[in-house]
C-alpha cells in the first residue's frame, strides 16, 4: 500500500521534463516542487495529500522545538552573542518568501543617510556563488560584483543606493567589523537578520505581510513559519507590509504580547529605468502602454497588480521562481511572446533587471523601481529608528 501510494503521488506531480536539459530541467523541477509544497500545506488540501502533510507536521514539531531551544540558549547566554562597536538594526520576518525586506532595508538606509549618519547594509548574499567571508558589493562609489557572485538583491541595493556600502558574507559580525574599520560606518543594517542571533542588535524590525501574516500558522516544513510565533517577542517594531484599506490587524495584535508599535506600509511604483541607457524617468513614460511583464520574485501577482494601478495594459505575464537566473532562451521566449501579442515594451522588476545586462533586446525594456511608503506610524518609525543615535 505504501509503495502504491508513493507511486501515485510521484506520478501525479511528476513534471514533464523529458525535453529539457541541465539547468532548465532543474528550474522546472523546482517550480513543480514549490507548487506541490503549497498544495500540501494549504488548509483545503486534497484528501490524498493528508498522509504527506501528516509526516511534515510531525517533522515540524521537532523543527519548532529546535528553534525554541536555540533561541533560549542565546537568551541564556549559553550560545555567544557578540556586539559590534556601533548601532545594529535588523530587518527580517517569520515566514518563508518575500515580505518586502529589501524595500524596507533601503528605506531604513535612506532615512539614516538623510539624518547625516553613515549606514552600511549587511546581507547573507542569498543565491550568490561566493563563499568568501567578506564581499564588498558596493564600496560607496561603485558596484564591484555581479549578481551571480553575491546575489541579486545586494547588487540591486548597491546600484540604487550608490553611496551606501553593501557587504555580503555568512558571518555578519565579520562583515560588520569590516564595514566599521574600512568605511567608518556608524549604523549597520542587517538584511534578513531576524534569525541571525549570533550578532547583538539594538533594534529588531519584524515584517509581516498584512494579507497573509503567518501563512498557515504552522512551522516549516508543514507550513511557512521559520520559527514559532513566540519568536515575535524579540521584535521592537512590527512593520505590516502590502497594506490595503481593508486589512485587519487582529491576528498581529493577538500575538503582539509586548505591545510594541505597529506601523502600516505599502509598496508603490516610484519610477522606471530604461535598461539600455540607465535613464530613470517618471511612470508617465509607460502609462496606458501595451506591455509584456515578467518577474522572478516571491509574490509575482503583486507586481502585476501594481502595474495595473499605474495604469498599463498588460498583454502577457510571465513569472518564475524567486531569485530566478534567466537563460538566453527564456529571455528570447519572453520577447517573442511580447511581439506576438503586440506589446510595445517589456517591463520587469529592478531586482530582475540586474541579471539582464549583456542581453540584447529588440523591444525597449524598463525596470520598475518600487519603494516602500509608510501609511500609518511615521512618528514611531522615526522615533525608534533614530533612538540612541
Amino acid at each position: 500500500m505504501i509503495i502504491l501510494y508513493a507511486n501515485f503521488i510521484i506520478n501525479d506531480y511528476k513534471p514533464d521534463t523529458g525535453h529539457l536539459h541541465g539547468e532548465k530541467r532543474e528550474r522546472k523541477n523546482f517550480m513543480i516542487l514549490e507548487a506541490f509544497f503549497h498544495k500540501v500545506i494549504a488548509p483545503k488540501r486534497a484528501l490524498h495529500l493528508m498522509p504527506v502533510y501528516g509526516v511534515l507536521r510531525l517533522v515540524s514539531v521537532f523543527y519548532a522545538l529546535g528553534q525554541r531551544v536555540r533561541a533560549r540558549l542565546y537568551r541564556g547566554k549559553l550560545f555567544q552573542t557578540r556586539r559590534l562597536n556601533c548601532r545594529v538594526i535588523s530587518v527580517g520576518n517569520l515566514t518563508l518568501g518575500g515580505t518586502g525586506k529589501t524595500p524596507t532595508v533601503m528605506m531604513v538606509a535612506d532615512t539614516l543617510r538623510g539624518k547625516g549618519f553613515k549606514p552600511a547594509i549587511l546581507s547573507r548574499g542569498y543565491g550568490g556563488q561566493s563563499r568568501d567571508s567578506v564581499n564588498v558589493v558596493n564600496d560607496g562609489r561603485q558596484t564591484l560584483f555581479s549578481p551571480e557572485v553575491v546575489g541579486d538583491e545586494p547588487v540591486m541595493m548597491a546600484r540604487r543606493l550608490k553611496d551606501i556600502p553593501v557587504l555580503t558574507g555568512r558571518v555578519r559580525y565579520e562583515t560588520g567589523k569590516y564595514a566599521i574599520e574600512h568605511f567608518g560606518t556608524d549604523v549597520l543594517i542587517l538584511d534578513d537578520g531576524y534569525q541571525h542571533l549570533p550578532l547583538h542588535r539594538d533594534l529588531n524590525i519584524l515584517l509581516c505581510d498584512a494579507t497573509h501574516p503567518f501563512g498557515n500558522g504552522v512551522v516549516f516544513p508543514a507550513g511557512e513559519l521559520r520559527e514559532p510565533l513566540s519568536a515575535m517577542g524579540r521584535a521592537d517594531l512590527i512593520c505590516l507590509t502590502r497594506c490595503r484599506e481593508d486589512n485587519s490587524t487582529d491576528r498581529i495584535d493577538g500575538c503582539n504580547r509586548k505591545r510594541v508599535p505597529v506601523i502600516k506600509t505599502g509598496l508603490r511604483v516610484h519610477s522606471v529605468i530604461e535598461l539600455s541607457s540607465g535613464e530613470e524617468t517618471g511612470i508617465e513614460t509607460f502609462q496606458h502602454q501595451p506591455v509584456a511583464a515578467f518577474c522572478g520574485i516571491a509574490h509575482p501577482l503583486d507586481f502585476f497588480h501594481m502595474l495595473e494601478q499605474v495604469p498599463v495594459q498588460i498583454l502577457n505575464q510571465n513569472y518564475f521562481p524567486d531569485h530566478h537566473d534567466y537563460s538566453t532562451d527564456e529571455l528570447k521566449a519572453i520577447e517573442n511572446r511580447a511581439k506576438q501579442t503586440g506589446a510595445k515594451l517589456i517591463v520587469t522588476t529592478e531586482k530582475d533587471a540586474v541579471k539582464l545586462r549583456g542581453h540584447a533586446f529588440d523591444l525597449p525594456v524598463y525596470a520598475v523601481r518600487i519603494v516602500l511608503k509608510i501609511l500609518e506610524g511615521q512618528d514611531e518609525w522615526d522615533r525608534l529608528l533614530l533612538k540612541k543615535l
